[in-house]
């Protein structure tokens, strides 16, 4: 099923879109967004209209994906997994790790996150207009969850990784509490700190999980925000809680492995392995993962992005149905992912096969069998993939099962992060090459934001 997202504009043109931080609007505009927002049927649309932000394609729509893998790649024909073809300097740059200030899909990344968070603010600050209290609870456990979404994302891209065990007070993101509806006013915010940014995530998802109904339809249910929680957890290499959240997610969500890998993607509609999915329409824009990882006959560039024999060779089975998940591009030869073949096809965010690495990685470090243990969850997984069965697992054998479940998911950088490993020999996890810039707008119109190291 497919949500309406086509959005009222004087909502977007008032309160989410700005250029430099400055709006360009006439009092009739102005006085629609005021009648709007004094509706409950208004206040829904702004929610319905995070949503659609949240599936533009700089963001949760593909690129944040492509984002997260092109860093982490190499940027060597000869030694990296995934190689870039395409034609966009902005990525290039990400691959090539030579980012500069001014860089395009970085700013959309940091603006239309934000314009998201902005949204939903606005929803919890008008919730008075929603006549039934469980409605009130839900939209504003939906907009938390996408607040918190975006503020993860946000962090990990743009601030030092977060180090178990350490204070974390590098500067991570600005947190905007409230909602803006005045970009003439002053606007300027320091960084809060990597750890202030990571508590506001963890709070607003337990929120979410308590107040958000088990089934939501195709918006954000409760074991979202706790599978969500999962993989926050794991980045913190906060194993217990990490594994417990995965564990409920497996044991409670309803959500069941797909009987056959592939059968995970390509789809415009929910599907028994989804946690939590964006959804593509024609009115929303195309995936834009598809864009850029598929041929031209499955609705994408070509191949902007090829997989090299290096990922193929990390696979122990040949027969491993993940490992032949690909075809060639006849046009022009590069071998092409599998999991974009769908230009409308919705863009996966969480699915239940995260969960069950997440479960096998967290009771490895704590020592624990919870659920399952590491080796039987692995198994699962290699089960389904038609691929030989491990005796034993390690925790190299349990990372690099992550690389080859979830790969072309954009998990890459920010598993080397939080596992402190390396691009190359030249760049390890903490490199500040490896976080993005503070994008020049914003650094031009707020005076008190401060600039990441290297840039």
């Amino acid at each position: 099923m497919k949500s309406n997202k086509l959005i009222l504009f004087t909502i977007l043109a008032v309160f989410f879109a700005s250029c430099d931080n400055q709006l360009e609007i006439d009092p009739k505009q102005r006085e629609d967004a005021t009648i709007t927002l004094s509706t409950e049927e208004g206040v829904s649309n702004v929610l319905t209209g995070a949503y659609a932000i949240a599936a533009d394609g700089d963001i949760y729509g593909g690129r944040i994906l492509v984002a997260g893998d092109l860093m982490g790649q190499t940027g060597s024909t000869s030694t990296t997994d995934l190689r870039w073809r395409g034609t966009f300097a902005d990525f290039r740059q990400m691959y090539n790790k030579s980012l500069v200030v001014s860089n395009g899909i970085v700013q959309q990344i940091w603006a239309t996150n934000y314009e998201m968070i902005n949204a939903c603010n606005t929803v919890i600050e008008n919730i008075s207009k929603v006549a039934d209290s469980e409605k009130q609870k839900t939209m504003i456990a939906e907009a938390t969850f996408l607040k918190s979404l975006a503020y993860f994302d946000l962090v990990r891209f743009f601030a030092k990784p977060y180090e178990a065990g350490k204070a974390n007070t590098q500067l991570g993101v600005v947190i905007r509490p409230k909602a803006i509806s005045d970009f003439n006013s002053d606007l300027a915010l320091e960084r809060s700190t990597v750890d202030e940014v990571y508590a506001v995530v963890i709070a607003g998802l337990n929120k979410a999980y308590t107040d958000l109904p088990a089934d939501n339809g195709f918006y954000a249910n409760k074991y979202a925000a706790k599978a969500l929680l999962a993989r926050v957890y794991l980045q913190q290499s906060n194993y217990t809680a990490a594994r417990d959240a995965a564990n409920d997610v497996i044991e409670n969500s309803g959500t069941a492995l797909s009987p056959k890998y592939a059968d995970a993607f390509n789809h415009d509609s929910n599907q028994i392995e989804d946690i939590f999915v964006i959804q593509i329409t024609k009115q929303t824009g195309d995936n834009q993962a598809n864009n850029h990882y598929a041929s031209e006959d499955n609705g994408g560039r070509g191949g902007d992005i090829e997989i090299r024999t290096t990922y193929l060779n990390k696979f122990s089975d040949p027969n491993d149905d993940r490992r032949n998940f690909n075809y060639i591009n006849p046009d022009n030869d590069r071998r092409l992912s599998s999991k974009f073949k769908s230009e409308f096809g919705d863009v996966g965010i969480i699915r239940l096969g995260e969960m069950y690495l997440i479960r096998s990685e967290a009771n490895f470090q704590a020592g624990t069998a919870i659920g399952a243990t590491p080796l039987e969850d692995i198994n699962t997984l290699r089960t389904r993939a038609n691929a030989a069965n491990f005796e034993s697992v390690t925790l190299a054998q349990i990372l690099r099962e992550r690389e080859l479940e979830l790969g072309m998911e954009g998990f890459r950088i920010h598993d080397i992060k939080r596992t402190k490993g390396s691009v190359t020999a030249t760049l390890p996890w903490d490199s500040d090459r490896l976080v993005f810039p503070i994008p020049l707008r914003e650094t031009d119109t707020n005076s008190k934001i401060s600039q990441n190291e290297g840039y």
